[in-house]
């Protein structure tokens, strides 16, 4: 009987430490995923900014162009076209920094689901011998006899 108590005191052992491990798993993942998503908001702010400024870019050109003088007009298209740019390219970056954080809810999810795979597919379905005192001798002799 005393094998079968440290069998299973070793099954609860196990899964305390796949526990803890997964735990700690998780909270590398949230901080990973915390600097994912903290770098593409920090782009995405700077796009915001810029298109702010590409605003008063868009007023400026307006006002010029209304006044008829093409090389002032013409450098400010060019800025204009330039913090355009800059501010697509950032927000590009953002966004697909984004996409890349995944919830660690689910994370968690797969991870305990693999874990629960693995023991009922791999460690219950192995058939190991158990070292357990017979109750009567008598009635074992033949099981003994075959073991190794």
């Amino acid at each position: 009987m005393q094998g079968w108590i440290d069998l299973f005191r070793g099954l609860g052992e196990s899964l305390l430490t796949v526990l803890r491990a997964e735990v700690a798993t998780l909270q590398e993942d949230l901080s990973r995923s915390g600097r994912i998503a903290g770098g593409a908001l920090a782009l995405l702010g700077v796009a915001l900014i810029l298109l702010f400024w590409i605003l008063g870019l868009v007023i400026f050109t307006a006002v010029v162009v209304l006044a008829i003088w093409l090389p002032l007009w013409g450098a400010s298209l060019v800025v204009l076209g330039l913090f355009l740019v800059a501010a697509g390219l950032l927000g590009w970056m953002g966004t697909n920094r984004l996409k890349q954080v995944e919830n660690p809810v689910d994370t968690f999810r797969r991870r305990v689901d693999d874990h629960l795979d693995w023991w009922q597919n791999t460690l219950l379905r192995e058939t190991r011998p158990v070292d357990v005192a017979p109750v009567s001798r008598d009635l074992y002799d033949d099981v003994e006899e075959d073991m190794p």
